[in-house]
Parts: structure tokens; sequence; C-alpha cells
């Protein structure tokens, strides 16, 4: 397993940017794509094969998230939600094992948490040199 420094992770910020940017576009059609399925359903709309159309469709922008989420675990990273966007990098901290936290809309990771504990806990992470 790599792990990351904080600079390596701050590196990878504008690409996980896009990412999510990819991810949220994916994420709203899909929505939209699960409400219309849901109005067929409560309408009694009897239109089977129309539904079948949207429900192929829906998996297809669901495996689209997949795809663009798999692309943050080659990059070595851990990818922790969609909403809100978080990425976990595998770390040492003070010579602890780690996971430097980021989430979207943060300019550089500086926070962590130890590995058996998740964003809710993260710490400040020690002063850069």
């Amino acid at each position: 397993m790599k792990y990351f420094t904080p600079e390596e992770a701050d590196a990878l910020i504008p690409e996980l940017e896009r990412i999510f940017e990819a991810v949220a576009s994916l994420a709203a059609q899909a929505e939209l794509k699960a409400e219309s399925l849901r109005r067929r359903q409560t309408s009694g709309d009897g239109d089977e094969a129309g539904a079948a159309i949207e429900r192929s469709q829906l998996q297809f922008l669901a495996s689209g998230i997949n795809d663009w989420m798999q692309k943050i675990v080659e990059l070595g990273a851990l990818p922790k939600g969609v909403e809100p966007a978080l990425v976990d990098f595998p770390a040492r901290v003070n010579g602890d094992e780690a996971y430097l936290c980021w989430k979207l809309g943060e300019k550089r990771v500086s926070h962590y948490h130890p590995v058996n504990e998740g964003f809710s806990t993260r710490k400040p992470l020690p002063k850069r040199r």
C-alpha cells in the first residue's frame, strides 16, 4: 500500500475535483431518471418497455459513477462518499497509520483521522515544515 504525504495528496486535488464534477453530473441525471421511474410506478403507467428502458439507463448511469469512483482507487486513494464528496489517503502521521482526509471544496489536505475512525473524528495535521 502506498502512503501519501500531504503534498502528494494535495497534488491530486485538481484530478479529484474533476472526478467529482463528473460524478455529480451523472448523479443528477440518475436522480432525474429515478424520479421518472417513481412517477411511472405511482401513476400505474403500464408501459413496461418504457420502464425497462429507464431502468437500463439508470443502471448505465450508476455504472458510470462507479467507473469514476474507481479512478480514485487507481490513484491510490479511497473514496468515502459522494454527498459529501470525501476521499481518504493512506498515510503515516506521527509514525502511526492514518488517513489523510479531504472533502470537496478544500484546497489542500489539512486533516487526518486514525484508520479505525472516520471523517467525523478528523484532527488537524501537525504543522508542515
